[in-house]
């Protein structure tokens, strides 16, 4: 089986739709959504609403912290880690305004992700998070972890397959056991790029591989259409700069 995996899509619907055109292309059967479907850029709901079109390949999907930003609280400090930074009024404004976009039928839909899950492909077991957690706090971020860093944030999981994402850095590390732990990088904050991040794990009964892909598409559309909300919210400017044309 060919298995789409996608993450931190963060209200770019421009890039998820030449993804998941992508996958058709590639006869790619089922996807995974590792989060932050919302947050940071212009159509929050018109990406919720694309997942929920296409909810027959929608093998698993899990919240990320900016989903959790609107079906619990909005953070007093950056990801909600106590010993980093508070956040500014203006990202938290970028926040609401994002939230204020989504209807209520996608709102029911993300009520129902769960913050995890396990699914099995072809005796395979896939472990799908976000990122992981302890306490309902992240447990240690890495960027970029290394085999001995994977293991250690997966730790007491049991799986062949770990999946996260939330870095926005894509990574693959595998264990001598053959055990993968993928994060594909983010679909919709390009930082520096022309393109969207996604993979592709392709699994067969005692063979897997994992495919990393760079989407290209209009990424000044993209921009173009936020700086137009840009009076109304002056932190969107900061996703531009940041995720986009970064300083």
């Amino acid at each position: 089986m060919r298995v789409g995996i996608i993450s931190d899509i963060h209200s770019n619907v421009e890039a998820l739709r030449a993804v998941l055109q992508e996958f058709e292309d590639r006869h790619v059967e089922k996807i995974i959504c590792l989060g932050d479907i919302i947050g940071l850029g212009s159509r929050p709901d018109e990406c919720v609403a694309l997942l929920q079109e296409n909810s027959d390949k929608i093998l698993c999907a899990v919240r990320g912290n900016h989903e959790n930003y609107l079906l619990k609280e909005l953070p007093v400090h950056n990801h909600g880690d106590k010993t980093k930074a508070k956040l500014p009024k203006e990202i938290l404004d970028l926040f609401r305004w994002n939230h204020r976009q989504i209807v209520e039928s996608s709102l029911n839909y993300l009520k129902k992700l769960p913050e995890y899950a396990t699914v099995e492909v072809e005796g395979t077991k896939i472990f799908v998070s976000h990122y992981p957690k302890e306490n309902d706090a992240y447990r240690q971020f890495y960027y970029k972890p290394n085999l001995k860093e994977s293991e250690e944030i997966f730790a007491g999981y049991d799986a062949d397959v770990y999946l996260y994402g939330h870095t926005h850095i894509r990574n693959l590390q595998q264990s001598k056991s053959g055990k993968l732990y993928i994060n594909p990088g983010s679909v919709g904050c390009p930082i520096g790029t022309d393109s969207a991040s996604a993979g592709i794990l392709d699994i067969e009964k005692d063979k897997i591989t994992y495919e990393q892909l760079d989407i290209v598409y209009d990424i000044e559309t993209v921009i173009d259409d936020m700086l137009q909300h840009s009076s109304e919210v002056p932190a969107i400017d900061y996703t531009v700069r940041r995720f986009y044309r970064e300083d």
